[in-house]
């Protein structure tokens, strides 16, 4: 695999991880959290338009297999992304940030990683990576 295609499933794959944890359920936080991450999700600096398209009352990938894409699709437990498909393994939770092991697989690959995120409000979301903390990425909720 390139190296850049590495970096979009990479960023795919973290992107996940929010979504992942808070579906599979972490105490109070993560009930509660748990309705806020159900839906279509996308990167800040990306239209919802250009990611999603409107079917019936919900929201799918225009393309999921383009390499552009930057969403998320959180639907009960399962977080569907532009190449892959995970599930939340292990979950752990430090004040407001939230960590989860996640057990993924595309057309070709099985892989387990961790990722790190916290959430900022119902309609956002900020994944990082713990050892460098000053550089993440924040999510916005799209709406069907």
């Amino acid at each position: 695999m390139s190296g850049s295609m590495r970096s979009v499933k990479r960023r795919f794959l973290s992107a996940i991880a929010l979504a992942a944890l808070l579906t599979a359920g972490v105490g109070h936080a993560a009930a509660s959290s748990m309705e806020v991450l159900q839906g279509a999700w996308t990167m800040n600096g990306t239209g919802c338009a250009d990611t999603f398209k409107k079917v019936g009352n919900r929201l799918q990938f225009k393309d999921r297999s383009s390499s552009q894409t930057t969403g998320i699709i959180v639907s009960g437990s399962k977080i569907l992304g532009p190449s892959a498909t995970c599930k939340a393994e292990n979950i752990l939770q430090k004040g407001d940030h939230f960590s989860v092991r996640l057990s993924c697989s595309d057309a070709i690959l099985f892989s387990s990683f961790s990722a790190s995120f916290r959430i900022v409000d119902k309609t956002h979301f900020e994944r990082f990576d713990p050892q460098f903390p000053e550089m993440s990425v924040i999510y916005y909720k799209c709406e069907p």
